[in-house]
């Protein structure tokens, strides 16, 4: 409460020291006071002296019964009558004095008769009040009373200023984006008004945030959403079809097109709206099926025809989906006049770097011959992407993924994301990559679906975290880095405690170069229950990002809720971006949910500035990629 404690010690400071003045104002007010009063009775005295001398001087014995009474009342030590130099007549109190006590010595001439002057000696003004026991016993008494005034003003201020403290900590709190941490009631701040007004704007605002959270959302529907599905549309599909193709990490696919035939002739004969509720009952009934499948996705590819994307997929893994997706849509509610639906299943597999259109034109090659052919209904289109090709094999992986953990063998590859292609990176991405039994370099895409396949997700991503920190602790530049880790394995109570104690054994400001990242896939299925170990990942003093923003049309409350640093675009949304308006406008709409919560906004997979100029112009912070990452860049750095 600093506020309050400087103004209740300066307004205390106040009060004491106009105590004091008063104190001391009235002392010597008093004590001049007493000075004057005894002057007076000084004159009094001669005059009486000299009143009584009108005959000439009478003898001492004379004088002495007439002042003596007059002196004892006025509290006169002694006096003494002088003629020239010789005492004329002496007075002495009958009081005994200590050679300390003080007193004060006046002189007078008498009026009528100058040869005769007069010596005084009376106590000092005040001296019953000055008295060493009695001036100690009434200073402590004032002191006493300033004190415990003092304490009762002091705890009066506080009182009062308390709401107005509480007040000025959340203001402070909201600027600094914290305000989800304070712990007090807003009902114990003051002003009132102020506190409920501000209660008031921070509902609105939040229901503001919710809104334009919907509208990001719908925005992104209105791009890459059929409308009628509630499923991507075609653009939606290319993207994420020609990200696949030019990511490297992606080392195969599959690309399975599912066509209902007998919608058409529904639409005909029955309605189209009849027609629709097929349709989007399939899609139900699609989508909950590539649930199962990491990373699968849907998109209506034309008027009956879905889109279905596998990635690292080989030909007798995508031909098995095929044969599952067939037996879920006969499971679908046909019309009577349907007795055995047409389904058509048209699927190819590819590999990194082949042809878009290519792609597309096998897949669809396929799904006419599985038409032509009729039985099952479903045919592949065979380009020799089996798993010996690929390296698939379970047994074979597991085999490797053990021997490469129990002898540390899993490597880190350090890639930068740059704020401008002409300074130092801002951060470094650490990626993990892996050498198969012939030498050859395989790339995290690769071998961690693999590793989730074989049960080994976990321990890979120990591995991973451990060997992080050993790089953030030697590394001198003290730059922040990012690494991906699995919500599936944070939710895991052992892994989530295993994790927090080997964080909690470093010390705060190596933890703040840690950016723990998740994908948008991951956190956009498990929103609610990530929300608690996120927090405490956070409360350590790591940082939070979720890539692969985009990738799906989700909503992006999870911003908000994780309070993250970075937002990292898919590739798909940076692909050409410069030619594409609906990308544009997909981004956009992202970053317009981040400019409000303090998080940074990365793009992935740049590759040609004529992106990055796009992307900065749409307000993107930074980025990272081959443009960044190209070797004569690099050699200007």
């Amino acid at each position: 409460m600093k506020l309050t404690n400087q103004l209740t010690a300066t307004i205390s400071l106040s009060i004491l020291a106009t105590v004091i003045l008063m104190i001391v104002g009235a002392g010597v007010s008093f004590y001049q006071v007493g000075e004057i009063y005894q002057q007076r009775q000084v004159d009094s005295i001669v005059r009486s002296i000299d009143d009584s001398w009108q005959l000439g001087p009478v003898q001492p014995q004379i004088m002495h019964n007439k002042l003596a009474a007059l002196l004892e009342a006025n509290s006169v030590l002694k006096l003494v009558v002088l003629k020239g130099e010789t005492p004329f007549y002496r007075y002495n109190t009958a009081q005994i004095l200590s050679e300390s006590e003080l007193s004060i010595e006046y002189q007078r001439a008498l009026i009528e008769h100058p040869e005769f002057h007069i010596q005084l000696e009376l106590r000092p003004p005040l001296y019953e009040v000055t008295d060493t026991l009695s001036s100690l016993f009434w200073l402590a008494g004032a002191i006493a009373l300033v004190f415990v005034g003092t304490l009762f003003i002091l705890h009066w201020l506080r009182r009062q200023l308390r709401g107005i403290e509480l007040l000025d900590w959340r203001g402070l709190h909201i600027l600094h984006g914290k305000k989800n941490a304070l712990q007090h009631d807003s009902q114990q701040e003051w002003p009132r008004s102020v506190s409920q007004a501000l209660d008031t704007l921070l509902l609105e605002l939040k229901d503001a945030k919710k809104e334009r959270s919907r509208f990001d959302t719908f925005m992104r529907a209105n791009v890459f959403m059929d409308k009628k599905l509630g499923i991507g549309n075609r653009a939606f599909f290319d993207n994420r079809l020609e990200a696949m193709l030019s990511d490297p990490t992606s080392h195969a696919g599959a690309l399975l097109l599912v066509k209902l035939q007998d919608v058409e002739s529904i639409n005909y004969y029955l309605s189209y709206e009849r027609g629709d509720e097929v349709l989007s009952a399939a899609a139900v009934y699609l989508s909950n099926f590539i649930q199962r499948i990491p990373g699968a996705l849907q998109a209506r590819y034309s008027g009956n025809t879905f889109a279905l994307l596998l990635p690292n997929a080989v030909e007798n893994e995508a031909q098995d989906t095929a044969r599952q997706a067939m037996s879920v849509l006969r499971r679908l509610h046909w019309p009577d006049a349907v007795h055995d639906p047409a389904i058509y299943i048209g699927g190819v597999c590819f590999r990194y770097k082949e042809s878009l259109v290519q792609i597309q034109e096998e897949a669809e090659l396929a799904l006419r011959s599985a038409a032509l052919q009729g039985g099952d209904g479903y045919f592949m289109y065979y380009k020799g992407v089996t798993e010996a090709s690929m390296g698939k094999g379970t047994v074979r992986w597991r085999t490797l993924l053990t021997r490469l953990l129990e002898q540390d063998l899993i490597q880190l590859d350090r890639q930068g994301i740059y704020t401008d292609a002409a300074q130092p990176p801002l951060m470094y991405e650490l990626l993990a990559r892996i050498q198969d039994e012939q030498g050859k370099v395989l790339s995290a895409g690769y071998f961690i679906p693999m590793a989730e396949k074989c049960g080994l997700s976990k321990e890979l991503d120990k591995a991973l975290v451990l060997k992080t920190l050993s790089y953030l602790v030697s590394d001198e530049q003290n730059i922040a880095t990012t690494l991906n880790v699995s919500a599936a394995n944070l939710l895991e109570r052992d892994f989530y405690n295993w994790l927090l104690f080997e964080l909690i054994q470093h010390p705060k400001s190596l933890l703040n170069r840690l950016v723990i990242e998740l994908s948008e896939a991951q956190v956009s299925r498990r929103c609610q229950a990530l929300r608690k170990p996120l927090r405490g990942l956070k409360a350590l003093g790591c940082q939070l990002g979720v890539d692969q923003a985009g990738q799906d049309i989700v909503s992006t409350e999870y911003i908000q809720n994780y309070h993250l640093d970075y937002l990292k675009l898919h590739s798909s949304l940076v692909r050409d971006i410069n030619t594409k308006p609906a990308n544009q406008m997909a981004v956009r709409s992202l970053i317009g949910n981040c400019v409000d919560r303090a998080t940074l906004v990365i793009a992935m997979g740049v590759e040609t500035e004529a992106e990055w100029q796009c992307l900065s112009q749409q307000g993107v912070y930074a980025g990272q990629g081959y443009f960044f990452a190209r070797p004569e860049r690099l050699a200007q750095l």
